[in-house]
């Protein structure tokens, strides 16, 4: 195993860890606030808010297993739904609103600033072209999804982000 995937699963352990340790830190001081008035715990003493603030826990993670393996709230069908929105592959209402015109802004001073530092403008007005005909896409369409993925996996051959990015057709 790679050293980046072993401290990925350490990372990702400590962050499981670290919400399950809150959730009993937080119980405990609860318990240790309402223990006297619950009969029996009150006269254990100091094992009476752990067991207490167990019992509570236990209680949370049997409904979250039930909630979770039991009623099925988070089931395939669900992940199906989310994989139709058809705002995966064409702009949003709030990109059209918001995105769209920051993008714009920012495609305007890098090309003034590329024009101010005599700079090969080609990638920015390409990438404007790109939101440019994105812009146009609507969901009602579906002719419009296919040519969302499309101009999607053309852009991202011509102007990748890094060398993260496998080209499978390479």
């Amino acid at each position: 195993m790679g050293i980046k995937k072993w401290v990925m699963k350490q990372q990702w352990r400590i962050v499981q860890i670290r919400g399950i340790w809150t959730l009993f830190y937080g119980i405990l001081l609860l318990a240790i606030t309402y223990v006297k008035y619950v009969p029996g715990l009150a006269d254990m003493e100091t094992l009476g808010p752990f067991v207490f603030s167990g019992i509570i826990l236990i209680i949370f993670l049997f409904f979250g297993y039930l909630y979770d393996r039991v009623l099925f709230m988070w089931a395939p069908s669900q992940e199906v739904n989310l994989e139709r929105n058809p705002y995966q592959y064409v702009p949003s209402p709030k990109d059209h609103v918001f995105w769209f015109p920051i993008y714009s802004a920012l495609l305007d001073v890098s090309e003034e600033l590329a024009t101010h530092f005599d700079l090969d403008r080609t990638t920015i007005r390409e990438t404007r072209e790109y939101y440019s005909e994105m812009q146009a896409l609507r969901p009602e369409r579906n002719e419009d999804i296919d040519k969302g993925i499309e101009l999607r996996e053309k852009f991202a051959k011509t102007h990748q982000f890094s060398d993260i990015i496998d080209d499978e057709d390479s």
